[in-house]
């Protein structure tokens, strides 16, 4: 064998052993592939209801509102819901009526007493439809909300939206949210 052939069995060996490590690297990196967690959807949020709201007194000029009896219907399903929200009249302002508006925020729990729990995350404004005594006034809510946690079906899910509500002068509030969730 002539000195210039003398390598070629080495260079071929090494070739091999070069083409063995790149094939067991992409099996590597497909059996990675496959582990992956399954792909997020995202898709539109649609829910109306209706509850019950119980004011409580509010001395420090934030008013705790419990929403009660919430009944919920929509894109995700039906099911309860309630909330625990805070009215800020201390920072209230005039709706252009002779009446009042205010800040508003807190949380809605969709799915309440069920594995499958959408807690939301709002803020806004609620204002007083016309003038008169806010007691015993109707109200018109807009807020933004966000997912702020799930569990179950939604324990990794996000999203926000809009919130719209009315409440009427007996405290029965009709509530609309629009938006996008992710799960």
């Amino acid at each position: 064998m002539t000195p210039a052939h003398q390598g070629q069995p080495l260079r071929a060996a090494l070739a091999l052993l070069a083409a063995a490590l790149i094939g067991l690297t992409f099996a590597a990196l497909a059996t990675v592939a496959d582990a992956s967690p399954a792909k997020k959807t995202t898709e539109r949020l649609v829910v109306r209801g209706e509850d019950t709201v119980k004011d409580a007194p509010c001395p420090t000029g934030v008013c705790p509102l419990e929403l009660t009896d919430g009944a919920f219907r929509g894109t995700i399903g039906k099911g309860a819901y309630g909330g625990s929200l805070q009215l800020h009249v201390a920072e209230a302002f005039p709706n252009g009526e002779g009446g009042v508006c205010a800040p508003i925020n807190g949380t809605i729990t969709l799915g309440s007493g069920t594995a499958d729990r959408l807690v939301l995350a709002l803020w806004g404004d609620s204002c007083q439809d016309g003038a008169g005594d806010p007691k015993t006034s109707s109200f018109t809510g807009l807020a933004h909300f966000t997912v702020r946690y799930g569990t179950g079906t939604y324990a990794k899910a996000t999203g926000s939206g809009l919130m719209s509500s009315f409440e009427d002068a007996d405290d029965r509030e009709h509530m609309t949210l629009i938006g996008r969730i992710t799960k």
